[in-house]
This record gives C-alpha cells, sequence and structure tokens, in this order.
C-alpha cells in the first residue's frame, strides 16, 4: 500500500513538474514572438546597417511592451536599450525640442527598467548616468551612477574608454562629486590600458578634465606611464600642458 502511495506522489510531482516547465518554455516562446521585431531592428544597428527614422522610431516605441509584459530576460532588455539610445540619438533638442524630450524621457524610463531586471551591468549605469546628462546634469545623481558603473566594471578596458568619453563632456561639477570613480578609472587606464585603444578613444582631452588627468599621470608615477608609453608604438600619447 504504501509503495502505490509513493509511486503516485512521485507521478504528482512529476506532472506538477512538467506542467511547470511547460508554462515557464511557453512564456519564453510568447516573449521571443512578441518581441522578436525589436531584436532584429537592435541588432541591425548595432552592426551599424543603415536603418530608417520612421522604423528606428516605431520600434523603440515598442519598447513599452518590454516594460508592461516585465520582459527581464537579458537578450530582450538589451535590445530595447539599443533601441531607445539609438531613437535619443537622432534627436536634436535645437531642431524639434518636443521630439528630443520625448526620446530622452523614453531613454530614461526604459533604462530604469533594465536596471530594474540587471541591477550588475555597468554599461546601463553608465548609460543612464549619460541620459540623464542630456535631460539635466545633476552631479550628485550622475556620480552616484558613474560609481555604480565603475564598481561593476573596474577593470574592464572598454568599459573604461565608454566611461572616459563621458567623463569627457561631465561638468566640473559632476566630476568632483565622482572623483573617487574618475580617479580609478584614470589610474587604471594608465596603469594597464593599451596606448593604441587609449589614443583612439581620448583623442582630445576637455578643458575641465584636463587638470584632473594631468594630476592622475603624476601620481601613478613615471614608472606607471612609461610603462604607459611603451604599450603602443603606433600613436602618441594627448598632448599634455
Amino acid at each position: 500500500m504504501r509503495r502505490s502511495q509513493l509511486v503516485s506522489v512521485a507521478r504528482i510531482v512529476f506532472v506538477v513538474v512538467t506542467v511547470v516547465f511547460a508554462v515557464l518554455a511557453g512564456r519564453e516562446l510568447y516573449a521571443s514572438i512578441k518581441t522578436a521585431s525589436i531584436s532584429i531592428v537592435a541588432e541591425r544597428i548595432e552592426r551599424g546597417d543603415t536603418v530608417a527614422d520612421e522604423v528606428a522610431t516605431k520600434y523603440a516605441s515598442r519598447t513599452v511592451d518590454v516594460i508592461g509584459g516585465h520582459y527581464c530576460r537579458s537578450d530582450i532588455v538589451a535590445a530595447g536599450v539599443t533601441l531607445v539610445l539609438a531613437q535619443l540619438d537622432r534627436q536634436n533638442a535645437n531642431v524639434n525640442y518636443d521630439a528630443w524630450a520625448v526620446a530622452a524621457s523614453s531613454a530614461r524610463q526604459y533604462l530604469q527598467y533594465a536596471l530594474s531586471c540587471m541591477p550588475t551591468n555597468s554599461n546601463f549605469w553608465l548609460r543612464l548616468a549619460a541620459v540623464q546628462s542630456t535631460i539635466a546634469e545633476e552631479p550628485l545623481s550622475i556620480a552616484r551612477m558613474m560609481t555604480r558603473s565603475v564598481a561593476l566594471a573596474p577593470y574592464d578596458e572598454s568599459m573604461i574608454l565608454t566611461r572616459f568619453y563621458f567623463w569627457n563632456d561631465f561638468t566640473d561639477a559632476t566630476l568632483l562629486a565622482a572623483s573617487r570613480a574618475l580617479d580609478s578609472d584614470l589610474t587604471t587606464m594608465l596603469r594597464q590600458g593599451d596606448r593604441c585603444r587609449v589614443n583612439a578613444t581620448i583623442r582630445e582631452i576637455g578643458p575641465q578634465l584636463r587638470p584632473i588627468f594631468d594630476r592622475t599621470w603624476t601620481s601613478v608615477g613615471d614608472a606607471a606611464t612609461a610603462r604607459f608609453r611603451q604599450r603602443c608604438s603606433k600613436s602618441s600619447l594627448p598632448a599634455r600642458s
């Protein structure tokens, strides 16, 4: 009797587990179908293919479906990030402020959602900081976002160089508020960075960042900067004043 009861329980458990997996698989399939067009257009943008403005606008607007559907799968969320940022990049506040404001607000909202799904994604924190700075540069808020980005990817050269692009445009107030994170990025870049890739990204250091860069250069010492100079023979270090 006990044996038959155990068999019955095992069968019930098996059926329940099978149903659960079937439901989860069905949801994932539905999510893939629902967001397939978003992913396709995002891939085209990431490849550098030409995407018409009306197409980019159409599919960027569909990212609300990702939020509404509570889709937190990394590939779906990342595709949406590509679309909202591309849509914002296509806007010009001086030409059509209303369209730019809508795109900026949508990008911020979507990135906040993306971070609710993936709070350890360094790139999403960076992008949110960048979008916020275009809307209104709030030094303390942006500093927190940049600090989070640095903490999550402190030694990733591609991320450091991507962050540098934005460090170079931030105001003195933001750079001061995020001084520790900025110092970490600059120090790591000089101690471990490849000079070819660094020069390809830096090209020119902004006036607000120049004194900070020069102080960091001095603080890391001659040995570190000498090694930095030797890591690439194809280009020269950005001129120091």
